[in-house]
């Protein structure tokens, strides 16, 4: 495939999100869109983000979330730049921008309003909190939306501060949810003829992927138990052991699995019986077993040990550096790095792509441009751009993916949550499902359902079927005839042993788009290992640097990162998919590596390391970007607030919103380099007037004079929090099995689209009796017979 052959081809972006959501535009660049990147005429705020290239002068953050983009300058506060924005907008398909709600108002440019006005354009506005509600004014930093969306709560251990996720983990989520949100407006405008605005919360879409959080709060005060507001570290589900170069992470959740290690062992008798093959049991004696498994693989190698133990059928991976993954054989293997132009004579090794379609690298092509480096191009093309023509009239609303049907073969959190985003915005989720392989994430409470499962599954279907009978395997493939979309996350190799491979399925229904997750990829050195989000933290870079600098081991979170975020990229690469199928007349695989997925959204800091070896090491709760920055404690048992001071004009507001107190008067800390420079005297007196406050003060003091500022909240704190609440963020359902949950809404509503369906999941082969005969014709008792022998599969029967 070659260039001029990529899914997006033909499409043209107006750019200008900034140091929020960039990533979207990348994304769509990666695909082949024609992404312009606008930027005010002394160039956008993210080419001031660290990290930098050695000499200082270039953004490694604005060069990896703008390759493959052309760039442009345009002042919009001046009349000449207005009418050349407008220009160029009349002339696009899409426009991304990320301004405070109303900021563009002044200019003639207000989003939703130019938008009305031109019918033609999708326009994707992404702030922090959404364009409504009561912090829609408030400032952010990637720190505080983290502080907000319950991450921060859960990182790290009670014995230390809550711990910042490295990189830009809620700005990058939005870009990669946000270009979803893109093809999904996209797809509805096939339909329509007609783009819409797209209003989009960074917040809302972090929360998205907080490991279902809110969804298991409802259960948990239903049954009167206090929920945790403390952090639990690496919990004893995914526990760290220390070898003899690092660490590992080991994961044993099955009773195959744990055979496997008993054996490795040496079959010790003290563990021989059978209840010990009980995840359980296991949990509960932790204290007895791990110190064993401990001197097991205290004098091995931590890449043999992994390499071993994914040999005999257990969950192990390496805790690699980011020098450990530049040079490690499997990404080798996928040339997950390639070297890259970043700046002027400066060339780095850089991840090369979220992902392959068609076995094709969806990744860097183009350098990131310079500033005002197209000006000339663009501006002679605008010229020459004929008009656009008339869309139709607007229609009753309709949800996007309406009428699209997908298959989701997911187990756990990728795949599923890969259907679940198309469930949400209108498409006929159907969840592949037996009992004899069900979805473990249904089970671990004992039953065959849970609220995580339920948050996951929320407004599918689902059809029971046992593909490893002939029988079943013939309806899935009838099945498969009707579908758009298929996703899939099962162990490398799984779906062509069950007979529904991407070759078998291209042959049954050629235009089917698929969108496969393993989680080292389907290709490469470790392409065979198994494992689960915490494993790949480990395996792709971010569990090393996810640390303090005070040498003791990670502390480690129960987040399973980035589980939620491939699910995402999964959606995506099916989008993508089904947009190059209206040009192409077939459909396409999108392939993600989970590690690769992970490895990529920190692929400024790889740059970084590749320029400088061994400089990309863990830095705690600090931030090159400015100081005082970081985690406060508050007043009060586990209260604490993020505070993040941008530039010199934040310290002035800061020192007024803390009274304004002595010690702020030091000569040296009126300039940013003074204040970097004297970091730990300036975050200990911020920390002294946070001592005396609650989280809710400290950030009603901050915000009130413009200073990013947040409480840490909890998923507890979310089912009441004024600006979620403003927007119906959170859902109440009653969950048949779960009782009543609370949920999270959708994170992006469009002008154009109903307010997306959040309905209860389905119980196991809810759904197999009716698409068996209402959609696939079969004879009701042809059915039952299947159902007799096992090859399709209904509801247990109630007790």
């Amino acid at each position: 495939m070659s260039s001029n052959e990529l899914p997006l081809s033909g499409l043209r972006v107006i750019d200008m999100a900034d140091v929020k959501g960039e990533l979207a535009g990348r994304l769509l660049a990666d695909f082949g869109a024609d992404v312009i990147r606008v930027e005010p005429p002394g160039g956008a705020e993210s080419r001031g983000m660290p990290p930098f290239t050695p000499d200082g002068e270039s953004s490694l953050y604005f060069a990896f979330r703008n390759f493959n983009k052309r760039g442009i300058t345009v002042d919009v506060t001046a009349a000449e730049g207005q009418a050349q924005l407008r220009e160029l907008l009349a002339g696009a398909d899409v426009w991304i921008e990320s301004s405070k709600p109303g900021t563009l108002a002044p200019y003639g440019l207000d989003p939703r309003e130019v938008s009305a006005e031109l019918e033609h354009l999708l326009v994707l506005s992404v702030t922090d909190f959404g364009q409504e509600g009561p912090y829609a004014q408030f400032e952010a930093t990637d720190e505080v939306i983290q502080a907000m969306s319950g991450h921060l709560a859960a990182s790290g251990i009670p014995e230390k501060p809550p711990l910042l996720i490295p990189g830009a983990f809620a700005y990058d989520a939005a870009g990669v949810v946000g270009a979803l949100a893109v093809l999904i407006g996209l797809v509805a405008k096939q339909r329509t003829g007609r783009g819409q605005h797209l209003d989009f919360s960074v917040l809302e879409a972090a929360i998205q992927l907080n490991t279902w959080q809110l969804a298991n709060m409802q259960p948990t005060l239903d049954a009167g138990i206090d929920p945790p507001i403390v952090r639990s570290g690496t919990t004893v589900v995914y526990p760290l052991f220390e070898t003899a170069d690092g660490f590992i992470t080991m994961v044993i959740l099955s009773p195959r699995q744990w055979f496997a290690m008993w054996e490795w062992l040496g079959e010790p008798e003290a563990f021989a019986d059978e209840m010990w093959g009980q995840t359980l049991t296991r949990l509960m004696n932790g204290d007895v077993l791990n110190p064993v498994i401990a001197e097991h693989f205290a004098p091995m190698l931590m890449e043999e040990a992994a390499a071993e133990a994914q040999r005999r059928g257990v969950v192990v991976t390496p805790m690699l550096k980011p020098s450990d993954i530049l040079a490690n054989e499997h990404y080798v293997s996928r040339s997950t790095f390639v070297p890259v132009e970043v700046a002027s004579g400066v060339d780095a090794a850089t991840a090369s792509g979220f992902m392959e379609i068609n076995r094709q690298r969806q990744g860097f092509r183009s350098g990131p441009p310079a500033v005002g480096e197209h000006n000339a191009e663009v501006a002679e093309e605008a010229a020459a751009a004929e008009a656009r023509g008339p869309v139709p009239a607007a229609g009753e609303l309709a949800q996007p993916l309406a009428g699209l049907r997908v298959l989701d073969f997911g187990h756990g959190g990728v795949g599923v949550e890969g259907g679940r985003m198309l469930a949400e915005y209108g498409a006929d989720v159907i969840k592949i499902e037996t009992r004899t392989y069900p979805d473990f994430m249904r089970l671990v409470t004992g039953t065959e359902m849970t609220p995580s499962f339920a948050s996951s599954s929320r407004t599918k279907r689902s059809f029971g079927v046992n593909s490893k009978i002939p029988e079943g395997l013939a309806v899935l493939k009838e099945l498969v005839k009707t579908a758009d979309i298929v996703i899939e996350n099962n162990s490398t190799g799984t779906m062509d042993a069950m007979g529904v491979g991407y070759e078998t399925l291209k042959e049954l229904n050629p235009g089917v788009c698929m969108a496969s997750s393993q989680l080292m990829g389907s290709t490469g050195a470790y392409a065979d290992w198994i494992g689960y989000g915490p494993t790949i933290q480990t395996v792709g870079g971010i569990k090393y640097l996810w640390n303090f600098t005070d040498g003791d081991p990670p502390p480690g979170s129960n987040a399973i990162h980035p589980d939620h975020l491939a699910g995402r990229l999964c959606a995506l690469g099916a989008l993508v998919g089904l947009l190059s199928r209206e040009r192409r007349g077939e459909g396409a695989h999108a392939e993600i590596s989970q590690a690769e997925a992970l490895v990529n959204t920190l692929g400024d800091l790889f740059m970084a390391e590749s320029l400088s070896p061994g400089s990309v090491q863990p830095v705690g709760n600090d931030s090159d970007q400015g100081a005082p920055w970081g985690v406060f404690q508050c007043d009060g048992d586990q209260q604490w607030s993020v505070v993040c001071v941008r530039d010199d004009a934040d310290w002035e507001a800061l020192k007024q919103a803390m009274g304004s107190p002595a010690w702020a008067d030091h000569p040296a800390y009126g300039i940013a380099e003074g204040r970097k420079g004297a970091r730990e005297a300036v975050n200990a007196g911020v920390a002294q007037w946070t001592a005396g406050l609650s989280p809710q003060e400290v950030q009603e003091a901050c915000q009130a004079v413009g200073v990013p500022g947040s409480a840490m909240l909890t998923a507890l704190d979310h089912m009441t929090n004024p600006q979620l609440s403003d927007r119906g963020f959170p859902v109440e359902v009653f969950q048949p099995g779960a009782g009543n949950l609370v949920l999270e809404g959708p994170c992006f509503y469009g002008s154009e689209m109903p307010t997306p369906p959040v309905h209860a999941a389905p119980l196991l082969g809810e759904h197999t009796r009716h698409i068996c005969i209402e959609e696939l014709g079969m004879d009701p008792a042809e059915v039952e017979r299947h159902v007799e022998m096992g090859a399709l599969e209904v509801p247990l029967p109630e007790d």
